[in-house]
Formats: structure tokens, C-alpha cells, sequence
């Protein structure tokens, strides 16, 4: 892996920690106030996920990419469905799931533990491609 890869990560966990500290916010102050609040998050989401598409894509680690942007997509289709009906109990468990689970790659971003296990999945698949080929 690389530095550049670190870099990434890093700007990625940023852009991630200020869209979480806004979510849990929406959701805190009930997400009936913050449905447009909600939907922007979402945007964010999908944003974060095109701004780093073709760098990781270069890095083969696109698997973020995706989480991200169907993170986000999700967050829009809920706000949508929202827009036409009343608030539920599976709304509120859905945006804190979303919330939990960008949160928790945040985190690992944060810690390096992100990192250290792409270091690890590289090394298998290397040490893969070299038994298939003798």
C-alpha cells in the first residue's frame, strides 16, 4: 500500500467525521425538523464517494466507494419516502444504522486499523497470485 493511499483515508475520515457530527445531530433532534437536513447528508455522502472514486479505483480498493455511495443513496430514497408519510420507528433505527455504520468506518480510519487490514487483504491476494501462478 501506499502513502498516498493514507492520504486518502485520511480526507476520506474527515469529510466522514463532520457528516457524522451532522447526522447525529438530525437524528438527536428528531428527524421530522431535519428531513432537508437529512437529504443534504445524503448528497455528502454520495459526493464523498465521486470525489474519491477514481483514486481508489487506481489503488483497487473500491469497496469504499460503494459503501459510501450506497450510504448515501439509501439516506435520499428514506428522506424521499419520508416526504410522503408519517414518520416511523424503522426510520429512526434506519438513519441511526447508517449513522452507526459510517461512524464505525470513521473510526478505523481514524485508528489505522482501516488501514492495516487493506495491508493485510493486499498481502493475501499477492500471496495468492503467486501460488496460482508456479
Amino acid at each position: 500500500m501506499t502513502e498516498s493511499l493514507r492520504k486518502i483515508l485520511s480526507e476520506i475520515q474527515a469529510s466522514l467525521s463532520l457528516i457524522n457530527v451532522s447526522m447525529k445531530k438530525c437524528i438527536e433532534d428528531g428527524l421530522n425538523m431535519n428531513l432537508d437536513d437529512m437529504n443534504s447528508l445524503g448528497n455528502r455522502l454520495i459526493l464523498l464517494a465521486e470525489c474519491f472514486r477514481d483514486p481508489l479505483k487506481e489503488l483497487k480498493h473500491t469497496v469504499l466507494v460503494f459503501t459510501l455511495m450506497d450510504a448515501g443513496l439509501s439516506v435520499l430514497h428514506r428522506v424521499r419516502e419520508l416526504k410522503n408519510r408519517a414518520l416511523l420507528a424503522d426510520d429512526t433505527v434506519f438513519f441511526t444504522e447508517v449513522y452507526l455504520v459510517m461512524k464505525l468506518i470513521e473510526d478505523t480510519i481514524a485508528s489505522g486499523e482501516y488501514y492495516e487490514e487493506l495491508v493485510k487483504i493486499r498481502e493475501k491476494r499477492l500471496s495468492e497470485d503467486l501460488r496460482t501462478r508456479t
